[in-house]
Protein backbone atom coordinates (compact mmCIF):
# COMPACT_ATOMS: atom_id res chain seq x y z
CA UNK A 1 0.00 0.00 0.00
CA UNK A 2 2.73 2.46 0.89
CA UNK A 3 4.48 1.75 -2.39
CA UNK A 4 1.52 3.07 -4.40
CA UNK A 5 1.25 6.45 -2.68
CA UNK A 6 4.16 8.19 -4.44
CA UNK A 7 2.86 6.86 -7.75
CA UNK A 8 -0.60 8.34 -7.11
CA UNK A 9 0.92 11.67 -6.16
CA UNK A 10 3.00 11.54 -9.31
CA UNK A 11 -0.10 10.94 -11.44
CA UNK A 12 -1.93 13.80 -9.76
CA UNK A 13 1.00 16.14 -10.31
CA UNK A 14 1.27 15.12 -13.95
CA UNK A 15 -2.48 15.61 -14.48
CA UNK A 16 -2.37 19.06 -12.86
CA UNK A 17 0.56 20.02 -15.04
CA UNK A 18 -1.26 18.77 -18.14
CA UNK A 19 -4.39 20.83 -17.32
CA UNK A 20 -2.36 24.00 -16.71
CA UNK A 21 -0.28 23.47 -19.83
CA UNK A 22 -3.39 22.76 -21.89
CA UNK A 23 -5.01 25.99 -20.73
CA UNK A 24 -1.89 27.99 -21.45
CA UNK A 25 -1.65 26.56 -24.95
CA UNK A 26 -5.37 27.03 -25.66
CA UNK A 27 -6.02 23.30 -25.96
CA UNK A 28 -9.19 21.34 -25.25
CA UNK A 29 -9.94 22.34 -21.62
CA UNK A 30 -12.96 24.71 -21.78
CA UNK A 31 -13.13 27.72 -19.52
CA UNK A 32 -15.43 27.30 -16.45
CA UNK A 33 -17.63 30.05 -17.92
CA UNK A 34 -18.83 27.84 -20.77
CA UNK A 35 -22.49 26.75 -20.68
CA UNK A 36 -24.82 24.86 -23.02
CA UNK A 37 -27.37 27.48 -24.06
CA UNK A 38 -30.38 27.82 -26.34
CA UNK A 39 -29.61 30.23 -29.20
CA UNK A 40 -31.37 31.24 -32.43
CA UNK A 41 -30.56 28.92 -35.31
CA UNK A 42 -29.53 31.76 -37.61
CA UNK A 43 -26.40 32.32 -35.49
CA UNK A 44 -25.25 28.80 -36.45
CA UNK A 45 -21.97 28.49 -34.47
CA UNK A 46 -19.65 25.78 -35.76
CA UNK A 47 -20.18 23.67 -32.62
CA UNK A 48 -23.90 23.10 -32.05
CA UNK A 49 -26.61 20.48 -31.65
CA UNK A 50 -30.09 20.41 -33.15
CA UNK A 51 -33.22 20.32 -31.03
CA UNK A 52 -35.72 17.67 -32.20
CA UNK A 53 -38.47 19.27 -34.28
CA UNK A 54 -37.02 22.79 -34.10
CA UNK A 55 -36.11 24.93 -37.11
CA UNK A 56 -35.51 28.16 -35.21
CA UNK A 57 -33.31 27.27 -32.22
CA UNK A 58 -30.23 25.15 -31.55
CA UNK A 59 -28.00 24.28 -28.60
CA UNK A 60 -24.48 25.70 -28.45
CA UNK A 61 -21.70 26.11 -25.90
CA UNK A 62 -21.14 29.77 -25.08
CA UNK A 63 -19.91 32.27 -22.53
CA UNK A 64 -20.44 36.03 -22.24
CA UNK A 65 -18.35 38.02 -24.71
CA UNK A 66 -17.89 41.70 -25.42
CA UNK A 67 -20.70 44.19 -26.11
CA UNK A 68 -23.38 41.84 -24.77
CA UNK A 69 -22.65 39.18 -27.39
CA UNK A 70 -21.88 35.52 -26.77
CA UNK A 71 -18.57 33.83 -27.52
CA UNK A 72 -19.02 30.31 -28.84
CA UNK A 73 -16.81 27.32 -28.08
CA UNK A 74 -15.21 25.46 -30.97
CA UNK A 75 -13.06 22.84 -29.23
CA UNK A 76 -13.92 19.15 -29.35
CA UNK A 77 -15.45 17.89 -26.16
CA UNK A 78 -16.80 21.30 -25.08
CA UNK A 79 -20.42 20.15 -25.41
CA UNK A 80 -19.81 17.05 -23.32
CA UNK A 81 -17.84 19.01 -20.71
CA UNK A 82 -20.52 21.71 -20.44
CA UNK A 83 -23.30 19.12 -20.10
CA UNK A 84 -21.39 17.42 -17.29
CA UNK A 85 -21.04 20.78 -15.56
CA UNK A 86 -24.79 21.41 -15.94
CA UNK A 87 -25.50 18.06 -14.29
CA UNK A 88 -23.29 19.02 -11.33
CA UNK A 89 -24.20 22.71 -10.97
CA UNK A 90 -27.79 22.86 -12.25
CA UNK A 91 -29.43 23.00 -8.83
CA UNK A 92 -27.19 25.89 -7.73
CA UNK A 93 -27.90 27.78 -10.98
CA UNK A 94 -31.66 27.36 -10.46
CA UNK A 95 -31.37 28.55 -6.85
CA UNK A 96 -29.72 31.75 -8.07
CA UNK A 97 -32.42 32.52 -10.66
CA UNK A 98 -35.51 34.68 -10.10
CA UNK A 99 -38.39 32.17 -10.20
CA UNK A 100 -41.98 33.45 -10.00
CA UNK A 101 -44.71 30.84 -9.50
CA UNK A 102 -48.28 31.87 -10.33
CA UNK A 103 -51.29 29.90 -9.17
CA UNK A 104 -54.76 29.98 -10.68
CA UNK A 105 -58.05 28.42 -9.63
CA UNK A 106 -57.76 25.93 -6.82
CA UNK A 107 -54.20 27.11 -6.16
CA UNK A 108 -53.03 25.07 -9.16
CA UNK A 109 -49.84 26.37 -10.77
CA UNK A 110 -50.63 27.78 -14.21
CA UNK A 111 -47.33 29.53 -15.03
CA UNK A 112 -43.75 29.75 -13.86
CA UNK A 113 -41.62 32.67 -15.02
CA UNK A 114 -37.82 32.63 -14.73
CA UNK A 115 -36.00 35.89 -15.34
CA UNK A 116 -32.56 37.38 -14.76
CA UNK A 117 -29.77 39.47 -16.19
CA UNK A 118 -27.48 36.49 -16.75
CA UNK A 119 -26.93 36.24 -20.54
CA UNK A 120 -26.63 32.47 -20.07
CA UNK A 121 -30.02 32.10 -18.35
CA UNK A 122 -31.21 29.67 -21.04
CA UNK A 123 -28.57 27.19 -19.83
CA UNK A 124 -31.06 26.32 -17.06
CA UNK A 125 -33.32 24.47 -19.51
CA UNK A 126 -30.46 22.11 -20.42
CA UNK A 127 -29.71 21.10 -16.85
CA UNK A 128 -31.18 17.81 -15.56
CA UNK A 129 -32.11 19.72 -12.40
CA UNK A 130 -34.51 21.83 -14.49
CA UNK A 131 -36.76 18.88 -15.33
CA UNK A 132 -36.39 17.35 -11.89
CA UNK A 133 -37.56 20.56 -10.22
CA UNK A 134 -40.44 21.61 -12.48
CA UNK A 135 -41.95 18.30 -13.67
CA UNK A 136 -43.52 17.62 -10.24
CA UNK A 137 -45.04 21.12 -10.30
CA UNK A 138 -46.25 21.27 -13.92
CA UNK A 139 -46.61 17.65 -14.98
CA UNK A 140 -44.87 15.56 -17.61
CA UNK A 141 -44.03 17.28 -20.89
CA UNK A 142 -44.57 20.81 -19.58
CA UNK A 143 -44.17 23.68 -22.04
CA UNK A 144 -40.98 25.74 -22.16
CA UNK A 145 -40.73 29.09 -23.98
CA UNK A 146 -37.51 31.11 -24.27
CA UNK A 147 -38.51 34.20 -26.30
CA UNK A 148 -35.32 36.08 -25.45
CA UNK A 149 -32.26 35.30 -23.43
CA UNK A 150 -33.43 36.84 -20.14
CA UNK A 151 -36.86 35.15 -19.99
CA UNK A 152 -38.04 31.55 -19.62
CA UNK A 153 -41.78 30.86 -19.33
CA UNK A 154 -43.17 27.48 -18.28
CA UNK A 155 -46.76 26.23 -18.61
CA UNK A 156 -48.43 22.91 -17.78
CA UNK A 157 -49.00 20.97 -20.99
CA UNK A 158 -52.14 19.27 -19.68
CA UNK A 159 -53.89 22.66 -19.58
CA UNK A 160 -54.12 22.31 -23.37
CA UNK A 161 -52.97 25.76 -24.40
CA UNK A 162 -51.11 28.89 -23.38
CA UNK A 163 -53.48 31.81 -22.67
CA UNK A 164 -53.68 33.81 -25.95
CA UNK A 165 -52.84 37.16 -24.34
CA UNK A 166 -49.73 35.68 -22.73
CA UNK A 167 -48.71 33.90 -25.92
CA UNK A 168 -49.01 37.21 -27.76
CA UNK A 169 -46.99 39.05 -25.12
CA UNK A 170 -44.22 36.43 -25.27
CA UNK A 171 -44.18 36.62 -29.06
CA UNK A 172 -43.89 40.41 -28.99
CA UNK A 173 -41.11 40.09 -26.42
CA UNK A 174 -39.28 37.89 -28.91
CA UNK A 175 -39.83 40.22 -31.86
CA UNK A 176 -38.53 43.36 -30.12
CA UNK A 177 -35.75 41.74 -28.05
CA UNK A 178 -32.15 42.85 -28.44
CA UNK A 179 -31.16 39.21 -27.98
CA UNK A 180 -34.04 37.03 -29.24
CA UNK A 181 -33.92 33.26 -28.87
CA UNK A 182 -37.01 31.54 -30.31
CA UNK A 183 -40.78 32.00 -30.74
CA UNK A 184 -41.20 28.23 -30.48
CA UNK A 185 -42.97 26.31 -27.73
CA UNK A 186 -40.90 23.37 -26.49
CA UNK A 187 -41.94 20.30 -24.57
CA UNK A 188 -39.67 19.33 -21.68
CA UNK A 189 -38.68 15.66 -21.38
CA UNK A 190 -36.11 13.81 -19.31
CA UNK A 191 -33.97 13.61 -22.42
CA UNK A 192 -34.14 17.34 -23.20
CA UNK A 193 -36.34 19.69 -25.20
CA UNK A 194 -38.51 18.92 -28.22
CA UNK A 195 -40.24 21.56 -30.35
CA UNK A 196 -44.02 21.37 -29.89
CA UNK A 197 -45.38 24.41 -31.73
CA UNK A 198 -44.92 28.11 -32.19
CA UNK A 199 -46.33 31.24 -30.51
CA UNK A 200 -49.09 33.19 -32.21
CA UNK A 201 -51.03 36.31 -31.27
CA UNK A 202 -54.40 34.68 -31.89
Amino acid sequence: MTATRPRRRGKRAFFAFWVVAGSALGNDSPDPGWRVVLVPAFERPSLHEKIPGSDLAILAVARPGQFGLLEYATTRGAMRWARELAAKKGEAWLAAADVEIRRGKGRVIDRILITGENPLLSSLVVSPAFYQRFEPLLGAGFHVIVPQRNTIALYPRLAGHIPPREAGALLRSHLIASHPVSPEVFRATRGGLEADGILTEE
